[in-house]
Formats: C-alpha cells, structure tokens, sequence
C-alpha cells in the first residue's frame, strides 16, 4: 500500500456518514471527528480501497 502517491485535491472518495468529497477534505473531517471521539472510515475505489483512523492521521501528518 502505498498512501504517498494519493493526490488530495483530486481523488474522490466517501466518507462514511458525510457523502462524496476530495480525499483532503475527507481527510480533515475525519481527523476532526476523531478529535470528539467518532471514527472516520473513507472509501475509495483504487487500492488501498478502505482508510481507518490510523491511514487518515498518517495521510493528514504527511500532508500538514
């Protein structure tokens, strides 16, 4: 798997319980949700085709 050569501005996905937006912002909400104690699980249709908490705070501290 590899997260680096994810493109945030361009790849749609969906965030689970929020609806289709950029991998960035799917990301930055799901950071923010983890912050009041919610999981965040985005969707994509490449590989890797599911993200958890862990792959979001990686993409989000790669991407700060």
């Amino acid at each position: 798997m590899c997260l680096k050569r994810l493109q945030p501005r361009l790849s749609l996905v969906t965030l689970y319980g929020q609806g289709q937006m950029t991998l960035r912002t799917a990301v930055q909400r799901g950071v923010a949700q983890k912050l009041h104690g919610l999981d965040a699980t985005i969707f994509r249709e490449a590989q890797p085709s599911l993200l958890d908490h862990k792959q979001i705070a990686k993409l989000a501290a790669e991407w700060s």
